[in-house]
């Protein structure tokens, strides 16, 4: 299926630039690949937490002139005084989220609010999502195993061996993303991340 070739080419790209640009250009696609999924296969992703925190802010970048002054994407190896089972940390204004939620429509705000709330992890001001892209990814490569709908794109390639491999081996898919201070660290979790995001403006 072209649109999952595509969203798993985006993802690769992503992974590779860690920029605002790609990871836009990631949740758009996203975005189709879920209305065609939904069409074609009657699969629902909004079945996902990850895929519904990142919908929702999609929906809410959509909006946006300026998507810099909404993220910052930074390797962790970059900020002293935290380490984390992710890489790169995704950074966004908690202040952010809570106008994302606040665009959903009455009917689901409430529930997409608890979804988000459960998913993200907050930092008093500044949310780190990296990790629920890479769960999303994730998540959605098991799902699209077990319905028999395949890529043949060196970024789905790439990510269906990757999975298979942790599987086999008995590892988790998905991570936690939970960012902890070292020890003897000068300064909060959230001193550090709001830093880093003001900085990277």
């Amino acid at each position: 299926m072209e649109a999952v070739d595509r969203f798993y080419r985006l993802y690769s790209k992503y992974l590779e630039s860690y920029d605002s640009d790609s990871l836009f250009n990631l949740l758009n696609s996203l975005h189709s690949l879920g209305d065609k999924l939904k069409t074609d296969n009657d699969i629902d992703l909004l079945k996902l937490d990850e895929f519904v925190t990142l919908k929702t802010i999609r929906n809410h970048l959509h909006h946006q002139t300026k998507m810099r002054n909404i993220f910052t994407t930074i390797p962790v190896d970059k900020i002293s005084g935290i380490h984390t089972d992710m890489v790169f940390m995704c950074l966004l204004y908690t202040s952010d989220i809570n106008d994302s939620i606040e665009e959903v429509s009455n009917k689901y705000r409430s529930e997409t609010k608890d979804i988000i709330n459960n998913t993200v992890h907050f930092y008093g001001d500044v949310v780190n999502i990296s990790h629920v892209i890479f769960n999303m990814a994730a998540r959605l490569m098991v799902l699209l195993d077990k319905n028999n709908i395949v890529g043949i794109s060196k970024g789905y390639l790439e990510n269906y061996k990757c999975m298979m491999f942790d599987i086999n081996n008995g590892h988790s898919i998905t991570v936690s993303g939970k960012i902890y201070s070292n020890i003897g660290n000068v300064g909060t979790i959230d001193e550090i991340l709001l830093n880093t995001l003001k900085s990277n403006k």
